[in-house]
């Protein structure tokens, strides 16, 4: 198959739908951008090792879920409201955007 048999429908499909919603693509991006906040520079398991006050909350991907905890305890103070607004507008987009975070 060639580039020119490929429309955009069909990439759609493969992309799981992240071509066609902007909920998900700023997710994906947002995910991106604070992946590694607060990251010690050590693996997961050296922070189990350690029993880190990280592993000891979370217990799994340690690194990863203390930086969308920090992340979001961030986006959702007061001085984020506006930009919020930008991301959703229901209690319902709310609740998505935090699971595809």
């Amino acid at each position: 198959m060639s580039t020119e048999d490929v429309n955009l429908a069909d990439m759609a499909g493969h992309s799981y739908g992240i071509t066609s919603d902007p909920l998900t693509q700023f997710s994906v991006v947002f995910s991106a951008i604070i992946h590694d906040l607060d990251h010690p520079g050590v693996t997961n398991a050296q922070l189990v090792k350690e029993n880190t006050r990280s592993a000891q909350i979370f217990k799994k991907s340690v690194a990863e879920q203390n930086s969308v905890e920090l992340a979001w305890g961030m986006l959702m103070g007061k001085e984020y409201e506006a930009f919020r607004a930008c991301i959703y507008h229901t209690e319902d987009d709310l609740k998505r955007f935090r699971q595809l975070v």
